[in-house]
């Protein structure tokens, strides 16, 4: 796999970005050295940022298929594919064009939320199916988050719907702008792992390639995409787990429970109440006091 960076512009800003505010100092990018580099029959990537922003994308693209590049990626995250004039023009300049579309979400408030982009899931989706309309093969990359791991399986069967040809679940990693909200962005693994794996599932029963990573650094497990079909697990993460204690039942892991993270804007605190306050919302706990008589009022007292 070569991957030829276009540079860090991008028009969404991921919570789970790898390359966090590194855009905002970052100089620009000639891939012409990069470019040039290609021998026939690599497989390379054109990365971001966001590809797709780049005005001279279509010209990359031909170049590396006239270098003998066997196929040629682009990551995106799809929201220019969703005019279909310039996904026809990408399309078009080589037949050996692929795209790896990033989708954060089933729907649109949890993919948007993630991208920080209102809008940009109804692009996305758009973007994703026009290129396959194009008859350019696609892949969905998910990167896995706190928010979105219990609905894995709902972003699976979405992307086969698209026409995807291939998924790869690749976990949030505490870097870049993940690294700022760590509590909100990485997922559990003891959590994650039982959707992860039904996913997998759900993948394979839809015929769809499909890989795990660790990571969703741009050149970490990309050789997949080769395949486009070819299915590649690497490991499920692994659930933390204490050893069994002295009277507990034999065989039987137990999973460490630590204090759940605050979540976004949450204020935590202690409501105290009183006993009367309990009496009134849980009368089923106090029996006594629902049967008992009402206090009488001493004699002229009010």
């Amino acid at each position: 796999m070569r991957v030829v960076a276009l540079g860090l512009s991008c028009n969404s800003a991921c919570v789970f970005c790898a390359q966090g505010e590194l855009r905002a100092t970052a100089r620009p990018v000639d891939p012409t050295a990069a470019l040039a580099a290609i021998v026939p029959g690599d497989v390379v990537a054109l990365v971001g940022g966001e590809p797709t922003i780049d005005p001279r994308l279509v010209d990359h693209v031909r170049e590396a298929h006239a270098r003998g590049a066997s196929r040629v990626i682009v990551q995106t995250n799809g929201r220019r594919l969703a005019y279909r004039a310039y996904a026809r023009e990408l399309a078009a300049a080589s037949d050996r064009l692929a795209f790896d579309v990033s989708l954060a979400g089933s729907t649109e408030a949890m993919h948007d939320y993630h991208t920080s982009t209102p809008g940009s899931f109804a692009q996305t989706v758009r973007g994703l199916a026009n290129v396959v309309a194009e008859g350019r093969p696609a892949a969905v990359t998910v990167v896995v988050t706190r928010s979105n791991f219990r609905h894995l399986v709902d972003v699976v069967r979405l992307a086969a719907r698209l026409g995807a040809r291939a998924v790869q679940l690749a976990i949030a990693q505490p870097v870049g702008a993940a690294a700022r909200a760590a509590d909100r962005v990485v997922p559990a693994p003891e959590l994650a792992s039982p959707h992860l794996a039904a996913s997998v599932d759900e993948a394979r029963r839809l015929g769809l390639g499909v890989v795990v990573a660790g990571s969703a650094a741009p050149d970490d497990a990309r050789g997949w995409f080769a395949g486009f079909g070819e299915v590649e697990d690497v490991p499920l993460p692994a659930p933390r787990v204490r050893p069994a204690v002295a009277g507990s039942a034999p065989g039987r892991a137990t999973v460490p429970l630590g204090r759940p993270a605050p979540g976004r804007d949450e204020v935590r605190a202690h409501d105290r109440r009183t006993g009367a306050d309990l009496e009134a919302l849980f009368p089923d706990l106090f029996p006594e006091a629902a049967s008992a008589p009402a206090p009488r009022r001493a004699a002229g007292a009010g």
